[in-house]
């Protein structure tokens, strides 16, 4: 629903991997470097002890080698150009601290792939809260709202629908790592 609901915000120009088209192949094998928005909603494998092998469980193909598993060892040899990467998934900002590095971990592998920011979250999220935050969030971005200030209104929004049904366990994980005050112009 939420890769739909993306599509539908962005347009006709929007590429769609669902169900057993979202493979790892299938994803590797796009112009990922022509991309400006990558959403990927799947389930995430943190691995603070191995964080190289932190993943993104996408779908197997018969025809490929591929495991399914879009490693951060993997998403490190990416070639991206995208303003934004968001990641829907459990635990993509959790990691190993690494001294002056930061957190190792999913969500800085797509940073040092190319991609100039990136959404991920720091604990299990709730399809349905995740799907409405999403929604609102790229909403936001459409109508002209930098990242940052897309996300803090998205969020905002949902405490205003749900008031106190709004308990942040079901919002508050979602965080931005990397350059949060441009704007994008999505075509």
């Amino acid at each position: 629903d939420e890769v739909k609901s993306a599509g539908k915000i962005f347009g006709r120009s929007s590429v769609l991997l669902l169900g057993p088209e979202a493979s790892e192949a299938a994803f590797k094998a796009e112009p990922l470097n022509r991309f400006k928005i990558i959403h990927i909603a799947a389930h995430g494998i943190a691995n603070p002890k191995y964080p190289d092998r932190a993943a993104l469980v996408l779908g197997q193909d018969p025809a490929h080698r591929d495991d399914g598993l879009l490693q951060a060892r993997e998403i490190r040899e990416l070639h991206l150009n995208a303003d934004l990467v968001t990641l829907s998934a459990c635990d993509t900002g959790v990691g190993r601290l690494e001294g002056e590095e930061g957190i190792e971990n999913i969500e800085r592998a797509f940073l040092y792939a190319g991609a100039k920011s990136v959404l991920a979250s720091l604990w299990a999220a709730s399809a349905f809260s995740t799907t409405d935050l999403l929604d609102r969030f790229y909403r936001n971005l459409r109508a002209g709202q930098n990242e940052g200030e897309a996300l803090r209104h998205a969020k905002l929004d949902l405490l205003k629908k749900f008031k106190g049904q709004a308990v942040p366990f079901y919002w508050a994980g979602f965080t931005l790592a990397g350059d949060s005050v441009t704007t994008i112009h999505s075509r």
